[in-house]
């Protein structure tokens, strides 16, 4: 039996359990952490796990168009066994044909679903003949959007009336590309020629992003946390969009600056970065897990100024109001803006979970403002791509007065083309090969 097409499958069962989990923590037990599995191994389940939750949808209406069975009435375990067959053959080119189907096959035998291997034969050997000339058939354009690229329809109507179903499309063939792996360097201890070099001496194929003056984008990242740069401190991984929300912000050498939000802390050690590790950050979050990992990061990238605190952000915090000159409110959202690094959450994310999740961004919001100094900066982000959670949330928070919005597109020029007409950041993974974060740069009056 193939040991990364049934850790896979083991993975994916376990998900299906918990569809409301995040399949990352998941995948990281089960299969990072497993030593038995080679590096090799890990790749090829990695590429199997998430290849299925990206074309979730689409791979189950082939099933239901070749079984005579709805999806919902399979087995669990043989479900997804023809889930992973189908994955590669429709998106793995390098897996033969016959080896997806015997795989498979075999597969469902070892996992005591001997009576079922016939089904599955011959489910993946319909698929396998109809090939790409499968015929997709939806009532209309966006419904057609939604089979053909696996999003939910509600997610591709609330794009397509938002910036037309071509560019829908487009944003959704985007979130199911394997998205690039970025760097951001430690300017504390290198500058991003250095670290290009150092990176090219290791073979990751390193070249530079076109908005961060900070980023790399490898093109061969395997082993990169395993590598001297990595143990030096030299970089972080970090998306090239979340490396422009600290640089928006600005925080200056010896200012007191408030991170809410804030662990794994990548934006906050690029703050402390920016800083040159002078001042104070107070960096909160709720989860001791998360702040274990930002604690680690400081470490290895040798920062000292941060300063972890547990504490829940929608709730008055154990500061004196006004004591912060900057804060930052990288608030919690329904990730939509990241959909290629985390496909589960589009089965996950439920059509009221913008509006609810715009309740609690502006609780943070609003604690942020009071802990900021008069004439203070104040960024607001997250990574999604919803009116309620972004536009609607900074509407609403202007209505309480005391804060102006400010339009930073003079001070950015390298950034011509991320903001709206209004001043806000909006980066689109379609338009400009990033995540998709949105921010609102603000003022507290004096």
């Amino acid at each position: 039996m193939d040991r990364a097409r049934a850790k896979a499958l083991k993975v994916l069962e376990r998900w299906e359990r918990k569809r409301g989990s995040p399949i990352d923590p998941l995948f990281q037990r089960l299969v990072e952490g497993d030593e038995a599995l080679s590096r090799r191994d890990k790749a090829f389940c990695r590429e199997l796990v998430y290849g299925v939750l990206r074309w979730l949808s689409r791979i189950d209406h082939l099933i239901e168009r070749h079984s005579k069975l709805g999806i919902r009435k399979l087995d669990p375990l043989v479900r997804n066994i023809i889930r992973l067959g189908v994955y590669q053959l429709l998106f793995l080119d390098r897996v033969p044909p016959w080896a997806a189907v015997s795989e498979a096959v075999e597969l469902a035998r070892e996992m005591g679903r001997q009576g079922a291997a016939g089904f599955v034969n011959g489910v993946l050997r319909a698929v396998q003949r109809e090939g790409a000339s499968f015929s997709y058939e939806a009532p209309d354009r966006t419904s057609w959007i939604a089979l053909f690229w696996a999003h939910p329809l509600w997610m591709v109507k609330m794009w397509a009336e938002r910036w037309g179903a071509e560019e829908a499309e487009a944003l959704c063939r985007a979130n199911n590309a394997v998205p690039p792996l970025t760097v951001r360097t430690n300017a504390l201890k290198t500058d991003r020629e250095g670290l290009l070099k150092r990176l090219e001496a290791e073979g990751m194929e390193p070249r530079p992003t076109p908005y961060s003056p900070w980023g790399l984008i490898l093109g061969k990242p395997e082993g990169l946390t395993e590598g001297e740069a990595f143990r030096e401190g030299l970089f972080q991984v970090q998306d090239e969009a979340a490396q422009l929300i600290s640089w928006l912000l600005g925080p200056k050498p010896g200012q007191r600056v408030l991170d809410l939000c804030a662990a794994p802390g990548g934006k906050t050690t690029h703050m402390a970065e920016l800083m040159g590790d002078e001042g104070e950050i107070v960096a909160v979050d709720v989860s001791p897990r998360k702040l274990k990992l930002l604690k680690e990061n400081c470490l290895r990238l040798g920062l000292r100024i941060v300063r972890p605190r547990r504490a829940d952000a929608t709730s008055p915090l154990p500061f004196r109001p006004g004591s912060f000159d900057r804060v930052l409110a990288d608030v919690p959202c329904t990730g939509l803006g990241v959909l290629r690094r985390h496909p589960d959450a589009k089965w996950r994310i439920r059509p009221e979970d913008p509006e609810r999740l715009s309740r609690i961004q502006l609780q943070v919001l609003r604690e942020g403002a009071r802990m900021l100094k008069g004439e203070g900066l104040l960024l607001y982000s997250t990574c999604t791509l919803t009116l309620e959670e972004n536009e609607g949330v900074i509407e609403e928070f202007l209505r309480d007065g005391g804060f102006e919005l400010l339009d930073p597109r003079k001070e950015f020029p390298r950034l011509e083309g991320l903001f709206s007409p209004e001043g806000f950041l909006l980066t689109l993974p379609h338009r400009h090969g990033t995540d998709g974060f949105f921010a609102a740069l603000l003022r507290k009056r004096g």
